[in-house]
């Protein structure tokens, strides 16, 4: 990637993680609460939700945002 486009990535940092913030706690607090009705489906969500905040650390690392 050139420069100048890491640049202007860089000024969506915090608004790219907010929202992969925000998504992946939405998704492990419905996984949770489906888990503890006894639905399987929740341990897709907390596994899911914590797949986002693994590609948010990753993407910070790789530098794309």
């Amino acid at each position: 990637m050139s420069k100048k486009i890491k640049e202007e990535n860089g000024k969506h940092k915090p608004t790219i993680e907010t929202i992969v913030n925000t998504t992946a706690i939405a998704l492990t607090t419905f996984g949770v609460n489906e888990i503890m009705r006894g639905n399987l489906q929740g341990y897709f969500m907390v596994l899911f939700g914590a797949g986002l905040e693994f590609f948010k650390y990753w993407g910070r690392k790789k530098r794309f945002w």
